[in-house]
């Protein structure tokens, strides 16, 4: 009996979630660290996607050419493009629940290890 194709497209796209939510957090994380805003995170990220897929190109077919490597880039656009859509279309709610996220946000109060907290004070030395 062949594997159901939903329960397997539903494990991919766990798979797939699973993977986004930690290169996430990895990036956020990164970030944070160099003091990027969030903007400047795009550039480098289409960057860096771009570059994977060339790569990624050149060592996974027997022959690489010029040709192949403007088909797969162009592969590449349509896939941008359709994701871009999809985005627009889904903007209302995304607009929605983030303006959510952010007045629940605004009214939890800081914990003591928020970016606001005290700094503990050292202990001197004797």
């Amino acid at each position: 009996m062949p594997p159901d194709t939903d329960d397997s497209d539903d494990d991919l796209d766990d798979e797939f979630s699973t993977m986004r939510d930690m290169l996430q957090e990895l990036i956020t994380e990164f970030a944070e660290e160099h003091e990027l805003p969030i903007g400047a995170l795009s550039p480098l990220l289409l960057d860096l996607a771009v570059t994977t897929r060339v790569a990624d190109y050149a060592v996974s077919v027997a022959s690489p050419s010029t040709t192949g490597l403007k088909r797969e880039l162009d592969r590449m656009g349509r896939e941008v493009e359709h994701f871009l859509r999809s985005c627009k279309r889904n903007a209302d709610d995304f607009i929605a629940r983030s303006k959510d996220m952010i007045r629940e946000a605004q009214l939890e109060p800081e914990d003591e290890t928020g970016p606001d907290a005290e700094e503990e004070a050292t202990p001197e030395k004797p």
